[in-house]
């Protein structure tokens, strides 16, 4: 095995499969006889001369001739010579290759079943996916690796970030893996300033200068590294007596406050956490004119309006902080947004699109209460009230004329970062790959965000190396990786899925995304690839629940009976809710820039009770730790291994299955969606005078193609399935599962989306007004403001309609082989 540290320094532990001892070129020795085994036959020059000499006679006399029979023995002997001793070498010859090589080393014979060539060499196993389940059912394993990722606060391109990835390192070496790799990245994160302690707060003075109140926060002893501040926030001081409560600070909601004559320019905003991502909220003011945002958890959102909070339950505290980034733009490292940050390429200098330009600051919400006391302006409506217990005031500024500071100072360096990748090649299709990944950084201590992905993850390698150890090996290429810079916008991913990107658009099969896996306890639940949905389903019935500590589990009830009873379609039970994919986690650059699909699993709260939550409320706060996770989430450990039994199966599916398991009426589904979506676009522009149904006839037509064309191969699929793969060897196998891999890179386009480049699949990508929610063709949108709707844009949304033709087209020629046929 291989400890590959730098992308400079990579070298293969595999062997090759040839002898060790066989000679790969021929050297030749003048006079020396050559025998096939030892040289290069088109490296050879021959030159042939008569071994009889010269003749005495002229050319062509001999027909005149009588020669004597002694005349001729000389010549029939010599003959004969030459063929025995010619015969006798190659014997010797024949002899020698078979014992010895050309270091005098016996090479043994190898038999070749040709019929081992031809036959299907592994398929999934049920009885050995359960074998491998009843395997990951050690509780103290799950504390272990929970201890350790939670021992410290883990800050990217910091100390304990590295040691936590050395000790990694050293327990991923004695396991089986063909490689590790140790690949790191020079890129550009945020920290506040540690030796400024007046910094990173809120002030508020009284008319006549007086000090009335300081933002405050908890310091850790314990975890010195541990400051609120959101990252990536330029340094700044704003003062001013111009505060605004912006609620959400949703587009609709910075509406709502100009339509009631409130201008924001200028202003203060005093924003809520939930709803959509604070990028966002701090986007949209800057985009309204706002000098700089506030952020805090409202009780009404992350306390469930409750008088119990932690650490009696798992409500948020009134003294917690809760952190986050706010990057526009999350496409790896800001300075090398279109390539990775390997060691000496160039990094730009022009960051401000990536950053937002007015200061950012978190605080509690026992400070911002007393920041919304007494506020100018109308009260708010009642959907915008909150739980600090107060009137919720609009502003702008105070009735006793306070003025309030807003002090920021934040540095933005150039760290080095590692990820950590153990590889098991597959033995049949070892080009192909599964991919597993979870972050191991975080700003706090991070139980469920990053500890929960951390101790599945670490426990799936264990048991898959257990198993390796034990003989088995999957048909393809297992990797398990380890991210560092998830919280600054999946950096580390980002940066590797850039690097190899050509080899991941040719080979990886699915990416299995393991962040902030159990959130709550209510109910499992998943984001997932259409085509990946239904492989997750029947691993989903594999695994029973074990109820302990589980609220309304009912015994013998498969995961898969939790999630359709709790998480259901809105009037249809008998069909499952999926999660929106969104962005902001390491899932991010697989599919949305290479188009590879994706499962997202978690364990969930009830979101029908909590709408406004956007995660478990001690998300991003130091109180996430160990003993929140297992007092009021997990206590046992049981949704941790539940989840390991799910991912171990969804796994095996995908890299054993000798035909992938890929949903292609999933994709069909999706399609017939972004039809209608483009059908509701048509329809409003006609409205306005716009003519697009040319376009709309041909997307419909080339879909109802593909429906042919994808039904065409699932029943050649069946059929192959109920022949048990007769006449159907490995090499028809791999032909058939390439096309599978392609059919997604199909939507796949190099310019990307035309409001975010950095999006470059057309099937799906994030709203980039809320990155959390996902947009069938997503690059068809029409802007709200009706003034905006023009000729150029119609033009444009025409552009994308044949841009998804002739992505789907593309899929087409795929599933079908147009090419050769």
């Amino acid at each position: 095995m291989d400890v590959v540290t730098d992308a400079d320094s990579e070298r293969s532990s595999s062997t090759t499969g040839i002898v060790s001892g066989m000679p790969s070129k021929g050297r030749y020795t003048a006079g020396k006889q050559v025998s096939r085994w030892e040289a290069d036959s088109e490296n050879i020059d021959i030159e042939y001369k008569n071994l009889e000499g010269q003749s005495n006679g002229p050319a062509g006399s001999c027909s005149n001739c009588t020669c004597p029979l002694g005349e001729k023995k000389p010549v029939v002997i010599k003959v004969l010579l030459f063929i025995i001793v010619f015969g006798a070498g190659l014997v010797l010859g024949f002899i020698v290759r078979k014992t010895v090589d050309k270091g005098g080393k016996s090479i043994p014979d190898v038999p070749v079943d040709m019929e081992g060539l031809f036959r299907i060499q592994q398929d999934y196993n049920q009885e050995f996916s359960q074998l491998m389940q009843d395997d990951l059912e050690d509780v103290i394993n799950y504390e272990d690796h929970m201890n350790i990722i939670t021992e410290c606060v883990h800050m990217s391109g910091m100390g304990s970030a590295n040691k936590l990835l050395d000790y990694v390192e050293a327990k991923w070496r004695t396991f089986p893996f063909d490689t590790i790799k140790i690949k790191r990245y020079n890129v550009t994160l945020s920290y506040p300033n540690y030796t400024n302690i007046d910094a990173n707060v809120v002030t508020m003075h009284a008319a006549n200068g007086t000090l009335v109140f300081r933002s405050q926060y908890n310091r850790s002893s314990e975890h010195p590294e541990y400051l609120p501040f959101s990252a990536y926030s330029p340094s700044g001081i704003v003062k001013t007596k111009r505060v605004i409560y912006g609620h959400y600070a949703r587009m609709n909601d910075l509406k709502r406050i100009e339509e009631l004559h409130v201008s924001i320019k200028d202003a203060i905003l005093l924003v809520r956490y939930g709803k959509i991502t604070p990028a966002s909220k701090v986007k949209n003011a800057e985009q309204r004119g706002a000098a700089g945002v506030i952020l805090y958890s409202d009780p009404a959102d992350y306390a469930g309006n409750q008088s119990s909070v932690y650490p009696e339950n798992w409500w948020l505290p009134g003294w917690a902080v809760q952190l986050s980034h706010v990057r526009y733009q999350l496409s790896g490292d800001p300075k090398t947004p279109d390539y990775s940050s390997i060691t000496g390429v160039h990094h730009k200098t022009e960051t401000k699109s990536h950053f937002p330009n007015i200061p950012v600051q978190p605080i509690r919400y026992i400070d911002a209460k007393v920041l919304l006391s007494n506020m100018n302006g109308p009260i708010v409506d009642n959907d915008w009230y909150g739980g600090l217990g107060i009137k919720y005031r609009l502003g702008p500024g105070y009735i006793d004329d306070r003025e309030v500071t807003l002090y920021v100072d934040n540095m933005i360096q150039e760290r080095i970062i590692e990820n950590i990748i153990g590889v098991m090649k597959g033995h049949a299709e070892p080009d192909k790959y599964i991919i597993i990944g979870a972050h191991i950084d975080s700003w706090i201590q991070g139980a469920v965000d990053s500890g929960s992905g951390y101790t599945v993850l670490q426990e799936l390698a264990r048991c898959f190396a257990y198993h390796v150890n034990k003989g088995w090996k999957p048909r393809r290429t297992i990797m398990f990786a380890l991210w560092d810079g998830t919280k600054y916008g999946s950096i580390g991913s980002y940066e590797w899925v850039q690097e190899y990107e050509h080899q991941l658009q040719n080979g990886a099969v699915a990416y299995i995304n393991l962040d902030s896996l159990i959130r709550g306890n209510f109910s499992f639940t998943s984001a997932a690839d259409p085509l990946l949905r239904s492989v997750l389903i029947a691993a989903t019935k594999t695994v029973r629940l074990n109820c302990t500590g589980i609220p309304g589990c009912q015994k013998d009830a498969t995961v898969y009976d939790q999630w359709l009873q709790n998480l259901h379609q809105t009037g249809d039970k008998d069909s499952l809710r999926f999660e929106s994919m969104g962005d902001d986690s390491d899932h991010g650059a697989f599919l949305y820039r290479t188009g590879i699909p994706v499962v997202f699993p978690r364990f969930t709260y009830d979101k029908n009770r909590y709408p406004a939550m956007t995660s478990y409320p001690a998300y991003g706060a130091l109180e996430d730790t160990k003993e929140y996770i297992e007092t009021f989430i997990d206590p046992d450990y049981t949704l941790h291994i539940t989840m390991a039994k799910v991912v171990s199966d969804l796994i095996l599916r995908l890299s054993d299955s000798a035909i992938l398991p890929f949903d292609l009426n999933g994709l069909i589904d999706a399609l017939k969606d972004g039809n209608q979506t483009v059908n509701v676009v048509a329809r409003q522009l006609q409205s306005y005078g716009y003519d697009i149904s040319d376009a709309t006839k041909v997307l419909s037509r080339v879909t109802h193609r593909f429906v042919d064309v994808a039904n065409d191969l699932m029943e050649d699929i069946n059929s192959i399935k109920t022949r048990k793969f007769s006449n159907f060897s490995e090499f028809d196998l791999y032909h058939l599962n390439h096309k599978l891999v392609q059919l997604s890179r199909a939507f796949i386009s190099d310019n990307g989306l035309p409001h975010a480049q950095h999006y470059r699949n057309i099937l799906y990508a994030p709203d980039i007004a809320d990155i959390q929610n996902d947009l069938i063709f997503p690059g068809i949108v029409l802007p709200e403001d009706r003034n905006e709707i023009n000729e150029v844009l119609v033009d444009n949304l025409k552009q994308q309609i044949s841009l998804i033709v002739l992505a789907i087209n593309r899929a087409n020629e795929i599933l079908s082989d147009g090419l050769l046929t």
